[in-house]
């Protein structure tokens, strides 16, 4: 492969169209990462798009949904996404301050630390790990994508045990596994022509299983309606009146401070790649504002550590799963990025041998993804938040992106397994739906579906 001026061109052209994209989808209250961000990266990889045009659009989406789904959070305190739920209650006291706008730039400028933070950090993971293999002949990769089911096994009892249901996420790690294992290909235990002749004798792709685990909540929300007295519950007439704070005060606040620990949290929180974002970003944002007196102090300080969290953890994961090891070994990587990381895909080679593309390449790519999602993103939010905030808010409804999603879905999963797929994305969707309401998250869960080939082995071996 040959970087070529047409090839740059495009990488600018598809991470400016993903960063106005995301930038409204993110406003939209709801809209969970994973859910937004794997439908569209399926797309790009079904048009077979250069892999380096795939990867620069899915770091701007990332960087982009990170901070977009804060904006309405601090004007509207409406969660934009998950990885914005920890800001609420910081935000709700700086609106009662009135510094809603001035809380906005916070949370740009702690995304900006963030990204700054993380990426020195994984790129000085790759060289150590680089050197090690230089001067050792130790292939420490090579070892783990050995024993990379147990790892994932490892991982989903890790994340069980520091989830708050721990019980029922430690439950469902094996059940979860062995049924996605068993769908993917029926044929391991049990010789059926019906399903052999559907499947045509093959292992099916992970596509239909991630979209089934990120679009799990929705689905089982929609069965619920079926039952009369949820959906009396959850019936909503009349147009929902959001009031949308607008200020320009500013306060003199300790600014350096508020800098320097979102730089330290967000360092924590690279290094913390291995865990749950949303875990680790509630775990150390509340770390960051526990010894602060001052109301608004610590407010101003949650909304930047938060945001630089939720960045860091997410490129760090990312980045360091791809160069280090080329295999999701990270929640971020497993999560949103699990159609980058697919084993035979656009970027990772078949058995998660390698890369398809030179790292410096791939460099290249995320570089141009991050610095034109966090230029373009922070300047429209800086300037435009209240804006975009009132037009999303009035213009575009979120039934009309969630209608969008499941077409987008349902498309990818009949090319996939025809009925099959669409099946699978039903039934595994209402499955991971409950077990997500009862408590075992997204991480448990792709970490159990990528550990679900060693239990049946397991099973095999002991039948």
């Amino acid at each position: 492969m040959v970087i070529t001026f047409s090839l740059i061109l495009q990488m600018v052209g598809i991470a400016l169209l993903m960063t106005v994209l995301y930038l409204i989808i993110g406003i939209i209250p709801g809209t969970d990462e994973t859910s937004v961000l794997v439908p569209m990266t399926l797309i790009l990889v079904t048009l077979k798009l250069n892999p380096l045009v795939i990867m620069t659009a899915f770091i701007a989406a990332v960087v982009t949904l990170n901070i977009a789904d804060s904006i309405p959070t601090a004007i509207t305190s409406i969660p934009g996404g998950v990885m914005s739920t920890p800001l609420v209650g910081h935000s709700q006291t700086l609106k009662k301050h009135g510094l809603t706008s001035y809380s906005v730039r916070w949370m740009m400028l702690g995304s900006l630390i963030g990204v700054l933070v993380s990426f020195p950090i994984a790129l000085a993971f790759w060289g150590l790990f680089e050197f090690i293999s230089v001067q050792t002949g130790l292939e420490i990769s090579n070892f783990i994508k050995k024993y990379n089911e147990y790892i994932f096994l490892g991982g989903a009892i890790l994340m069980s045990l520091t989830s708050k249901q721990k019980l029922v996420s430690l439950l469902s790690i094996i059940p979860f596994g062995f049924a996605t294992a068993f769908l993917r290909n029926p044929g391991l235990i049990i010789n059926n022509t019906l399903l052999n002749t559907i499947l045509g004798n093959r292992t099916l792709s992970m596509t239909p299983f991630f979209l089934s685990i990120t679009t799990g909540p929705l689905v089982f929300a929609l069965f619920e309606l079926f039952f009369p007295s949820v959906f009396k519950s959850q019936k909503v007439e009349g147009k929902m009146t959001v009031i949308l704070d607008d200020d320009i005060k500013k306060t003199k606040h300790g600014h350096k401070k508020i800098v320097v620990k979102t730089g330290i949290a967000s360092a924590l929180g690279s290094l913390l790649f291995f865990m749950s974002p949303v875990g680790v970003t509630m775990m150390l944002g509340e770390f960051s504002t526990k010894n602060e007196k001052d109301e608004v102090q610590q407010a101003l300080q949650g909304v930047s550590a938060v945001n630089g969290l939720s960045s860091a953890t997410y490129l760090a994961g990312i980045m360091i799963s791809l160069f280090v090891f080329a295999f999701p070994i990270s929640p971020a990587a497993l999560g949103p990025g699990s159609v980058i990381f697919s084993a035979g895909g656009p970027i990772v080679l078949e058995g998660n041998a390698g890369l398809t593309v030179p790292k410096g390449y791939l460099l290249l790519a995320i570089v141009i993804g991050l610095v034109i999602g966090l230029s373009l993103t922070v300047w429209l939010g800086m300037k435009y938040s209240h804006k975009m905030t009132e037009l999303v808010f009035k213009y575009i409804s979120q039934e009309t992106v969630l209608i969008f999603l499941f077409s987008i879905i349902a498309l990818l999963s009949f090319a996939e397994a025809r009925i099959y797929g669409l099946i699978i994305v039903v039934g595994v969707g209402l499955l991971s739906g409950w077990l997500n309401k009862k408590g075992a998250g997204y991480g448990v869960q792709f970490m159990a579906l990528y550990a679900g080939g060693l239990f049946i082995t397991i099973l095999k071996a002991l039948f």
